[in-house]
């Protein structure tokens, strides 16, 4: 006797294939969209990379005076961004990725930067014989926001990030590039007031007038000090 409630086998499973398939296609799309997004990520951080070193580069060089270098440091980094603005988001409503708010100069005095002013307490203590620092902190830094990952959904899964998590996309940039003396700077520093007073006239160990019970007549006084005009640095 045949039991009324066994239901036949299905002969034709053709449709299950078609599933399979497009879960399949789906998934390799997905994972896909995801290794892209992150090689061309890398690829954006290395440009980035560029663009802030060369910023650093340009506000290192010897200028009239910081004001210059740092004015023209800024203008470098508006022209790089410029050239790839799906990448920087200059110039363009609807960026890939942003890379903005720009600074020059002595990175360790910014005070919107407590992470990484935190990590410096044990280098501003470490100071040479004249109390400065022995690793200055001068360059450029600017920030990198990976906005192409904030409306990103992957198959399946949802999007990547949540809404509450989208800041954590946006990271800082550095580059440290020691700032070459200024014009101003050498002038100031290399004055006859300045060398005078502050280099000549003092003498660490001893001072012109054990100099002069030495070796006697041998040397003038401090008084009789005379400038000699040098390049100025």
């Amino acid at each position: 006797m045949k039991t009324p409630l066994l239901k036949p086998h299905l002969k034709n499973q053709s449709g299950f294939i078609a599933a399979d398939f497009l879960f399949s296609f789906v998934l390799v799309i997905g994972c896909g969209m995801l290794i892209f997004l992150l090689t061309f990520s890398l690829a954006v951080v290395e440009i980035s990379q560029y663009i802030v070193w060369s910023t650093a580069r340009n506000y290192s060089a010897a200028n009239e005076n910081e004001f210059t270098a740092s004015s023209q440091a800024l203008i470098k980094f508006k022209n790089l961004s410029d050239q790839f603005p799906l990448l920087t988001g200059s110039n363009n409503p609807s960026p890939w990725f942003t890379l903005d708010d720009p600074k020059v100069g002595d990175l360790s005095l910014l005070k919107n930067d407590p992470d990484f002013n935190a990590k410096l307490e044990g280098d501003k203590q470490n100071r040479d014989g004249a109390k400065q620092i022995r690793q200055p902190w001068i360059g450029a830094r600017a920030y990198l926001n990976f906005k192409i990952l904030e409306g990103v959904k992957m198959p399946f899964l949802g999007p990547i990030l949540l809404e509450e998590k989208r800041g954590d996309f946006k990271f800082p940039i550095r580059a440290f590039i020691l700032r070459h003396p200024s014009q101003q700077e050498c002038q100031d520093f290399y004055s006859i007031e300045h060398r005078f007073k502050v280099g000549i006239k003092i003498i660490t160990g001893e001072d012109f007038m054990n100099i002069d019970l030495i070796h006697g007549n041998s040397i003038k006084k401090s008084d009789s000090y005379i400038p000699i005009e040098d390049n100025g640095c």
